[in-house]
């Protein structure tokens, strides 16, 4: 027997689901999180799993390790080390504000301590050419500072961030330094600005190989856990995902850990895309609700839109490949709160899985979603999680009397309140990624997953005037679904800068082939053996403008008749994303990106029987249950399991499993396909 399995590490449970190849059957398990020390829940999911060690076969992994160090401020202590004269560019940052008129907005606080910002006295131009050498007495120099925090603070946890000026260009300074560095501190970790993020603007670089300083430290000790854990009995093969939703191997991810930003975010849009496929829709909007979060993500025409302008929050840009998503403070673990105005908020404050909702009856004494929709009756306190955790209604029902009292409603309206204004969030965050950018969410399909994401998809959904919404098999477990069928993925980004009339098709043709040879190098040395796909596009913009557009070129020889559809294909882009073109302009080519790709595995999804069998209405388990439309109903409940293919049903219903529970309004349709993945029709 062999089995592969994907993890997924969240901020309040760890899903595992994996595939026996011999049998084609699922396995799953679902634990509470350790942020501890997040490799424990690995192993109680592993041992949860029933899988005999001996007979895994491979792992991938889902982290959130170093997003959530990233959010809650507890990295390393970095050095930030750059050109002299430049050491304010952290702190300068951009000039727009996020609140225009706010008189009380404050520009986010950096990852570094402007004490820690140390110049150097060294200079290349733009070309790459050297106008101030870099001395050995300017590295004695970054030595004796080094030493001097080593001596006053010599248990904190230093790293070293170097960005140099034009290094993308020339990176011989900063080489430099990390060999006289690893020589002299050999216990520090370095990171280079022109190997974490070789791009142009100054301030985007120097961001993101802080944050990759930032984390590295975590990062490192994460992987040498999870390494030692795996040893003896499950000494196999590991990988972790990337933000681009590839993944690597430990030892990459060890030398670069700000690539896994999204890690245990890229799983679930890979897996989303998975399923959409299976119900037949190319067009789609995942929307994954988990205990302490909500992501979305926008798939077009099947393909999953990637960005290098993710942002850790407002201002504090991170400048590497990732899948393009939005993530917000909503989940079932989210606070309801009331603002010094009066008025009822949720998110994005998280009771996380310690303590939890005031329903776990484990010490939270705030409202949260889940405590809102276990009294709105859409949760079976007897069978959350499978029945691995026993919910407290009576606890539940107090903290929302109380909440409706400060409100002047009752528990019910109170509790409605709470939904309403989570689902409000989450379907503002899908207003960013398709209204504010020409889109019609009117013309996708919602693929929801998460343990909460089934929960609340129907409302959402209709808010955003969609038809349909799709629920995976093992919703709450679609993220980890996403890491087993992950496949190795390299992204390469240069920084050029060349005009399109006074460019030719050979050099650009010179630029990527040099580009698609590192690329697939590299997924040469992370093991892949077989043919990769490769793709590439060049980011451009009108002369003059300060923000591009990613335009996609095919593969194959650059020849003159390539170059010139290539550009033709930006203004066709640009009057798309903003409704007018310049024809004649002088278009700059800025950067040019490659991606290269391997295949994994196939993974295929188990049939579930059509056995003709229908749940018996007049054997159905019922409750109350309220719906903002029709108020308290008298609703039927049914187990997954027991719903085969074929299967169809009116609402209102209750679809209970173990990782989730899904919501059927009054009046929507549910049908169930040949695997099991249900639809919703609205």
């Amino acid at each position: 027997m062999t089995v592969r399995i994907g993890i997924d590490t969240g901020g309040t449970f760890t899903d595992l689901i994996g595939v026996d190849e011999t049998t084609n059957q699922l396995v799953v398990a679902k634990t509470p999180s350790t942020p501890a020390r997040p490799v424990d829940a690995i192993m109680h999911a592993i041992d949860a799993c029933g899988v005999d060690k001996r007979d895994i076969d491979a792992i991938s992994i889902g982290t959130t390790v170093a997003t959530n160090a990233l959010l809650q401020r507890r990295g390393a202590s970095v050095l930030f080390v750059t050109t002299q004269g430049f050491e304010d560019v952290p702190y300068i940052q951009r000039i727009n504000r996020k609140y225009h008129f706010s008189l009380r907005w404050r520009k986010p606080r950096p990852l570094v301590e402007r004490r820690n910002c140390i110049g150097l006295a060294e200079r290349l131009d733009f070309h790459g050419a050297v106008l101030t050498p870099l001395l050995d007495a300017e590295l004695e120099r970054l030595a004796a500072e080094i030493e001097e925090r080593l001596t006053h603070a010599p248990g904190q946890n230093l790293a070293i961030a170097v960005c140099f000026l034009f290094s993308y260009v020339n990176p011989a300074h900063e080489l430099r330094v990390r060999d006289f560095l690893t020589e002299r501190f050999p216990n520090i970790p370095v990171s280079l600005s022109h190997e974490v993020a070789p791009i142009w603007r100054e301030y985007e670089r120097g961001s993101t190989v802080i944050a990759d300083s930032y984390v590295k430290p975590i990062m490192e000790e994460y992987i040498r856990e999870a390494t030692a854990a795996f040893q003896g009995d499950l000494d196999v093969p590991w990988a972790l995902m990337k933000s681009n939703g590839g993944k690597t191997t430990a030892e990459a991810a060890e030398s670069e850990p700000i690539k896994l930003l999204l890690s245990g975010l890229a799983g679930g849009i890979i897996a989303g895309a998975y399923f959409g496929r299976l119900a037949g829709v190319a067009d789609i909007v995942t929307l994954d609700m988990g205990g302490t979060s909500c992501d979305v993500g926008l798939i077009r025409g099947g393909q999953i839109a990637h960005s290098t302008n993710f942002e850790i929050e407002w201002g504090l840009p991170v400048a590497t490949p990732t899948i393009d998503l939005t993530t917000i403070g909503a989940g079932g673990g989210s606070i309801a709160w009331i603002d010094k105005g009066g008025l009822l908020r949720v998110g994005p404050q998280s009771a996380g899985a310690d303590p939890g909702p005031v329903c776990y009856d484990a010490g939270g004494t705030e409202v949260t979603v889940t405590d809102a929709n276990l009294v709105l009756g859409r949760l079976d306190p007897d069978y959350f999680l499978g029945g691995a955790i026993a919910l407290n209604p009576v606890k539940a029902e107090a903290a929302l009397d109380a909440l409706g009292a400060r409100l002047g409603r009752s528990r019910n309206e109170a509790a409605q309140a709470v939904i309403d204004i989570a689902n409000e969030n989450m379907v503002n965050a899908i207003r960013v990624l398709s209204i504010d950018r020409g889109l019609d969410p009117r013309e996708f399909a919602l693929v929801a997953f998460g343990g909460a994401g089934p929960l609340h998809a129907a409302d959402i959904a209709t808010k955003m005037g969609m038809t349909r919404v799709i629920i995976p098999v093992y919703p709450g477990l679609t993220s980890a679904f996403g890491a087993l069928i992950a496949e190795p993925k390299i992204s390469q980004v240069w920084s050029k800068h060349f005009r399109s009339d006074a460019i030719d098709a050979a050099t650009v043709g010179a630029h990527f082939d040099e580009m698609t040879a590192r690329a697939v190098a590299q997924l040469r040395e992370e093991g892949f053996e077989g043919e990769p796909r490769i793709e590439r596009s060049i980011s451009m913009r009108y002369w003059g403008q300060n923000y591009e557009q990613d335009v996609p070129m095919p593969v194959g020889a650059v020849t003159p008749d390539l170059l010139v559809e290539t550009l033709t294909e930006f203004h066709r882009l640009h009057e798309r994303f903003y409704g007018y073109s310049i024809s004649g302009e002088v278009i700059e080519l800025i950067r040019f990106n490659v991606t290269a790709s391997g295949s994994a595995e196939p993974v295929a999804i188990p049939a579930i029987a059509a056995n003709g069998h229908r749940p018996d209405p007049s054997q159905a388990q019922t409750r109350l249950v309220h719906f903002p439309e029709a108020g308290l109903v008298e609703t039927p409940i049914t187990r997954r399991e027991a719903l085969p293919a074929g299967f169809a049903a009116t609402g209102p219903l209750i679809v209970e499993e173990i990782s989730s529970t899904t919501v059927v309004h009054p009046g929507q349709r549910l049908e169930v396909d040949k695997v099991g993945v249900m639809t919703i029709h609205l």
